[in-house]
């Protein structure tokens, strides 16, 4: 007697399991339909593009050549960090953690 009310309860759980994901699964696949569509809709050929968007200069003047000895400079300035900072890792100390290169970077 238990054995079948058992068996009516788990068959009628199963039921409403396979219920509630046959309706969850229809409800994404129109969910997907439903976005398809839009995208279809909102998609618009580039010959409605307007003309006022249309770049016809340079986003910025050309500024020239850049000066070789800041670009000599930053280099040297770089390297003597990036010592340092090795230093650091493979010793790590105070020390050589606030230890300066001795560099500055300043302008000409």
């Amino acid at each position: 007697m238990i054995a079948g009310l058992l068996v009516v309860l788990l068959v009628f759980a199963m039921g409403g399991l396979l219920f509630i994901v046959f309706l969850s699964a229809q409800g994404i696949e129109e969910r997907r339909m439903e976005d398809e569509r839009r995208a279809q809709q909102s998609v618009r050929p580039a010959r409605h593009v307007p003309q006022f968007l249309v770049i016809t200069q340079p986003a910025a003047p050309d500024i020239g050549g850049l000066n070789e000895a800041f670009l000599q400079q930053f280099r040297e300035y770089v390297d003597a960090e990036q010592t340092l900072a090795s230093e650091f890792v493979l010793h790590p100390s105070m020390e050589t953690l606030y230890r300066e290169s001795g560099r500055r970077l300043a302008g000409h």
